[in-house]
């Protein structure tokens, strides 16, 4: 009797020692998802805040460019509409950048690329001068648009959230 008790015992302490085991192991696991979502919530974080970075990068340098007559004033609009686009932007700043998407809008028809380059010549200047017009009756307030943006950058400081 006493060696059934002695072998339940150690059936027993064998079971809890599983158990344990068991328990250790499923801990464990716990702990190494629970490290790897960590690391892919920040790896995300990251990977979104370089992507915001190279948006702001890119709209300051569309900026300086119009400034300095390097880029036409309704493809800087057009890029800089497009990137916008892919930022979060409150109201004011949406108002602030109206202009820019103004221009955008009037010139969504514009083929562009490939598209442009297999126009007839004839039809590339009809759309040259629509673009044209554009830039001479928004030029002043697409260049108080780009003026602001180089006097308060984004992602620089202050207008790390230019809104």
């Amino acid at each position: 009797m006493v060696w059934l008790f002695a072998g339940l015992a150690l059936v027993v302490m064998v079971l809890a020692g599983v158990a344990g085991w068991l328990w250790w192991k499923v801990w464990r696991m716990g702990r190494q998802q629970a490290q790897m979502q960590q690391q892919l919530e920040q790896q995300r974080a990251r990977s979104e805040q370089d992507r915001l970075d190279y948006i702001h990068e890119s709209l300051n340098v569309i900026a300086s460019a119009v400034l300095d007559n390097q880029c036409p004033i309704t493809e800087g609009c057009i890029r800089m509409a497009v990137l916008l686009d892919n930022l979060p932007l409150d109201c004011d700043t949406k108002h602030r950048f109206s202009v820019v998407f103004e221009v955008y809008n009037a010139t969504r028809h514009i083929p562009t690329h490939s598209q442009w380059k297999a126009l007839e010549r004839k039809h590339q200047r009809k759309f040259e001068q629509e673009m044209w017009a554009l830039e001479r009756k928004h030029n002043e307030a697409v260049m108080d648009v780009m003026a602001y943006v180089k006097g308060h950058p984004f992602g620089k400081g202050v207008g790390a959230s230019i809104n």
